[in-house]
Parts: C-alpha cells; structure tokens; sequence
C-alpha cells in the first residue's frame, strides 16, 4: 500500500512538471501587424532635444542629453525617481523600434500613457520594463496602478496577498541576457488587447483589457541609474 501510495505521488509530481514545462515552453505566436503610416521617428543627428520631446522640470537639469547622435538618459543624484521624458502624440495601435545600450544603468521602462484617463495614476495604461535579466509587459490600467487597487491596499495593506495573483496575471515576464556596452534592437507592438516586446528572436506577450485602451497620447523612456543610450526611435500606425 505504502509503495503504490508512493508511487501515484511520484506520477502526479511527474504530471505536474509536465504541465508545467509546457506552460512554460509554449511557443508565442507573433502579431499579425503590417506598417503603415509613420507617425513619429527620431536620430538625435543634433545637439539640443527639440521641441518634441517634454521633459518635467526636475529632469531637465542633465537628466537627457545628446551625445555624438544617441540619446544619453540617466536618473539624477538626490530624486527618488527614474529620469522621465515623453513625446506627446495620439496614437492608438502601433509598431515601435528603437536601440538600446545598457551602459551602467539598472532598469528602463518604455512607457504608453493616456493623460486623460482618470481611473489610473498619473493616466499609466501600459510600460515595458527592461533590466539585464529580461523585460517585463504591464498592463498598468487594470493592474498596479488602477486606483481602485491602490486605494484597497492603501486601506487593508493585508489585501496585498489576496491580490497577487490577479495583479500578476497583469504582468508577463520574458528572460533575456542584455549585456553591458551592446547595441540591441527592440520592437513594440502594440495591437488591441495584445502588446508585444521583441528584441532578437525573443518575443513576449501580455494579453490583457487595460491594453485595449482606446487612445494612447504619450509615450517615452524613463530610466533609473546612469546611464542608457538610445537611438532611431521610430513608431508606425498599424495597417
């Protein structure tokens, strides 16, 4: 008895890692995305930012420059916060390319706002975010930073736990090895519910409501430490 016991526990163990190896390995089926209009590109072939891109005031004192013609971002000493810049357009489903170098910094996000939207902080609809092991896709709308969520944990911080699991089904996590002082191409898209990071032949994907928002009007880089380097950023309308 004690061996067959035995037994189905080490079949169910067996099943379950299965299952689990499958989950994890399932290949993800790219968007179906064609380029159409090209709605915003930038060089940096130049020696000042422009008009285009808005930087908040605590940032402007060195926290983007241009150097030799890529970006230069980096989060400033003494603010508690990654250095923010946005350009400000409508947009709504799109392909993004840009470069990018790791170059002593920690994380980057590559963030899609709404800044009429009201149900979320600071109108935070979708991001990236980048750090050397790999990228995570948010859906921020219906996740961390829904205000209602916020308020739940504000008042009952016990809720957290509660919350966890549905607050990680807004976030997809995608592992890759960014290495220091290396060009890599990245391309967003973004098409109905489904936004999509691919960098290389490594592509992850959140499928999630909160991306379904209708219009997007910013979009932009914030970055944490010192420092990234970007470069050719460009954003088409979807066909």
């Amino acid at each position: 008895m004690h061996t067959q016991l035995t037994k189905y526990i080490v079949l169910i163990a067996i099943i379950i890692q299965s299952a689990s190896f499958k989950a994890q390995t399932k290949k993800i089926e790219p968007i179906n995305a064609e380029k159409g209009k090209l709605i915003f590109s930038d060089d940096f072939e130049r020696t000042q930012l422009g008009k285009d891109w808005k930087v908040r005031d605590r940032f402007k004192n060195g926290a983007y420059t241009l150097e030799n013609g890529v970006l230069k971002g980096k989060q400033l000493k003494g603010i508690n916060h990654g250095s923010v810049m946005r350009v400000k357009f409508d947009y709504s489903n799109i392909i993004a390319e840009f470069d990018v170098k790791f170059n002593g910094g920690e994380r980057f996000n590559i963030v899609m706002d709404d800044s009429t939207n009201t149900t979320s902080y600071w109108g935070h609809i979708q991001r990236i975010s980048f750090s050397k092991n790999g990228f995570k896709i948010k859906d921020d709308k219906t996740g961390a930073m829904d205000l209602k969520i916020q308020k739940q944990l504000k008042n009952n911080p016990k809720r957290a736990k509660e919350l966890k699991p549905f607050l990680d089904s807004k976030i997809s996590t995608t592992k890759f090895n960014f290495k220091e002082n290396t060009w890599y191409h990245v391309i967003i898209t973004k098409k109905g519910d489904i936004l999509q990071c691919q960098v290389g032949d490594t592509i992850g994907q959140l499928k999630s409501e909160g991306i379904a928002h209708p219009i997007l009007n910013k979009f932009g880089p914030t970055v944490n430490g010192d420092h990234f380097l970007f470069d050719n950023f460009k954003i088409w309308a979807i066909k």
